[in-house]
């Protein structure tokens, strides 16, 4: 009985000793710099309704709407050196070009979402556009707008769960838009192949000639 007691110590013992030895050995194994990366966050306030151009509109109690360009759209640009905007009471129409973001003399167009017509235009953004990427929902905002057609065009928007499902699928979609324009870069812009997997996709624009920001304009700021 004793002997079966020492055995069994014996045994536990080694047991012991090999798990200490595995978990020392995971410590000291190198862990993938893919897995340490953070994933990307985009930010996105429930009472906004955003455009398949990743413009937004906030609706005011006053009637009015306040339209700008989402978290995703400021990120991926980069930082936006200049803005153009349309004049005040401009009547636009739903896909109208109402302003422009500009970076490195590259320019892409934002499409109204809405119809209606320009009552006032934040001119704090113009003198400051690096306030589009320090608040693109507050502070960003583009133009005040008297809505024309609001009820009916609201409905084509996404607001709440529904935008926030479809952004993942707009992220998802620029992983593989970038990845596709590496592929076919020759020779390689610097850093484009750090584009994937959970890396940061933050001023991913900036490091692309004027073709891909044509095929970006196209493939993700049309409404």
């Amino acid at each position: 009985m004793v002997a079966l007691f020492v055995i069994a110590t014996v045994v536990a013992c080694l047991a012991i000793e090999l798990i200490r030895q595995r978990v020392a050995e995971r410590k000291l194994a190198p862990v993938p710099a893919r897995a340490a990366a953070a994933p990307e966050r985009f930010l996105l306030p429930r009472g906004f309704f955003i455009g398949r151009g990743h413009a937004w509109v906030e609706l005011m109690f006053s009637g009015h709407a306040r339209m700008g360009i989402d978290d995703f759209a400021q990120k991926v640009i980069g930082k936006v050196e200049r803005l153009e905007v349309a004049p005040l009471n401009t009547a636009v129409r739903k896909g109208d070009i109402v302003a422009r973001v500009m970076h490195s003399g590259r320019a892409l167009a934002i499409a109204s979402p809405i119809s209606g017509k320009v009552l006032r235009v934040n001119e704090d953004l113009l003198r400051a556009p690096e306030h589009i990427h320090k608040d693109p929902y507050v502070s960003g905002w583009i133009l005040e707008i008297l809505p024309e057609n609001v009820g009916p065009e609201l409905k084509a928007l996404s607001i709440a769960d529904e935008a926030a499902q479809w952004l993942r699928l707009e992220i998802a979609r620029f992983r593989d838009f970038v990845q596709q324009q590496v592929a076919a870069a020759s020779p390689l812009p610097a850093g484009a192949t750090m584009l994937d997997g959970g890396m940061p996709l933050r001023g991913a624009l900036e490091q692309f000639n004027e073709p891909t920001w044509q095929a970006f304009q196209k493939e993700f700021l049309a409404n």
